[in-house]
């Protein structure tokens, strides 16, 4: 069966940029107790309704189009 779905650009943004993106203070306190090896990632706040996964990697695939329910595949 033939898909009709088009493949996903990925171009992730390069730098934090604070106009766009808001730190997650909690997650923030989580991660300074993380190893060392992720301490230099910024958490950034997304939507709490329970696609907190899809809309990261939308806002991490600098995508304003795409919406979380075309990436979970239930529109």
């Amino acid at each position: 069966m033939e898909s009709f779905m088009s493949p996903l650009e990925f171009r992730p943004y390069g730098v934090f940029d604070d106009r766009i993106h808001g730190v997650d203070l909690i997650a923030k306190e989580y991660l300074e107790k993380a190893s060392t090896d992720v301490q230099h990632l910024i958490p950034v706040d997304v939507g709490a309704d329970g696609n907190g996964l899809y809309h990261s990697v939308i806002l991490l695939m600098n995508d304003p189009t795409l919406t979380a329910s075309e990436l979970r595949g239930s529109h």
